[in-house]
Order: C-alpha cells, then sequence, then structure tokens
C-alpha cells in the first residue's frame, strides 16, 4: 500500500468538507455515497457517463484493486458480489472496469487511489473495441486471481462482467480516460463528451442517488 499523497477520493472517504464534489455540488446532493461498509465506499461517479454509473474503493489507499485482493481476497470478491447484486436490482446487469495502477511507470489512469467503475453498459461491445485496438488479454478462473502477480505491480485494464473477468494488457497507445472513452462509444457519446471534464451530467448523479437511497 503506498501513501496517499492528497488524492481527493482519500480526502472525501476522510471526511473532509472542502473536496471536489462538495465545491462542485454545493451540497445537492449533500454527498454521494451510496453505500459502505467497514474497509470500502460505493459512491456516484462525480461527472457520470450515464445514470447508474457508480465507483467501489477501499477506503485505505491503494493503487489498484490488484493490490486490494492481494491483501483481501475473499472479502473484494464478497463484497462485489453483494454489490453487483444491489446493482443488478437497480440499474440492470453492471459492467465493472478499472485501468489499475502499475508501481513502477508513469499510466494514463486519471486518479491513483484505486476504485471499479460500475457502469449499466454492454461488456460484449467493451471487448470488441478492446480488441480491435490491438490489446492483449488474459481471462482470469475467478476475480480473485487478480491478487497474483504480476497485477499488484502492473498497469491494466480489468473488464468483469456476467461474473466473468478478463484482464487487457496497455500497449501504450491509450489515451487519458481512455476506458471512459471506450464505454462512451458503446452509450454513444460522442467525442469528447466522454471527457470528466468536458461534459459533467449532473441530473445523472442526482437521480443515481435517489435510485440507490434504499441500499443504505
Amino acid at each position: 500500500m503506498s501513501q496517499c499523497d492528497g488524492a481527493d477520493f482519500c480526502e472525501e472517504i476522510a471526511g473532509a468538507a472542502d473536496t471536489s464534489f462538495h465545491r462542485f455540488y454545493e451540497g445537492d446532493p449533500p454527498h454521494r455515497r451510496a453505500w459502505s461498509t467497514a474497509n470500502f465506499e460505493v459512491l456516484a461517479d462525480m461527472s457520470p457517463l450515464v445514470t447508474g454509473h457508480l465507483l467501489l474503493l477501499p477506503r485505505k489507499h491503494y493503487l489498484s484493486f490488484a493490490q486490494v485482493l492481494g491483501d483481501h481476497p475473499g472479502e473484494t470478491e464478497e463484497l462485489l458480489s453483494d454489490i453487483s447484486d444491489r446493482y443488478r436490482r437497480t440499474f440492470g446487469e453492471p459492467l465493472v472496469l478499472e485501468h489499475g495502477s502499475g508501481t513502477d511507470e508513469h499510466t494514463h489512469a486519471c486518479i491513483t487511489h484505486a476504485h471499479l467503475h460500475l457502469l449499466p453498459a454492454d461488456g460484449t461491445a467493451v471487448d470488441e473495441l478492446l480488441i480491435r485496438d490491438e490489446l492483449l488479454y488474459v481471462d482470469l478462473e475467478s476475480i480473485t486471481q487478480l491478487g497474483d502477480a504480476p497485477w499488484p505491480e502492473s498497469a491494466y485494464f480489468l473488464r468483469h462482467h456476467l461474473g466473468r473477468s478478463r484482464v487487457y494488457m496497455p500497449n501504450g497507445n491509450q489515451r487519458r480516460q481512455y476506458l471512459r472513452s471506450v464505454v462512451a462509444t458503446t452509450l454513444d457519446i460522442p467525442d469528447p463528451e466522454w471527457d470528466y471534464a468536458v461534459v459533467v451530467r449532473k441530473d445523472c448523479l442526482r437521480r443515481t442517488m435517489e435510485m440507490v437511497e434504499s441500499w443504505s
């Protein structure tokens, strides 16, 4: 586990009042927490692509969920199954994605605090686009295998859908927010409106928070 170094996620989880979310949404809604456990948080994405765009992240600072799974394999697998069930009942089948940050290289992950994206998107369509971009991949027998070498030290793209996990290897040609841009293509969101700084979709976050109100 590495030092947090002021990552906004870390500050928000710790209860800080002056965060990007509070400054941008100005109390409407008052928070973006959908669900929490002793070791994990589920937050609405601050700049969602669609209603139902959630983030699952550990309370402690890790660079990737490969590192999280190395320390907490059983708890993480059980939690992901539980949150997927809740998600499915509320938004439909979740597509789970992550750009895991490596420990010894510069990556194009936009936030280095480990986080999984959950979206109501088509996993097969995302696979087709990643393969089109000539990314090599490995299919995992279970999500817990992500905690095995070399993934905790490596940059990677995780796709988890319908209980099946696949890890894609970046080839150096991916732009920043690459996975957002890929999902946006499957959702017919034009370039560059997938960029979290270009279009924020506040109404999608507010609708998401209304729909997860029963989770807590």
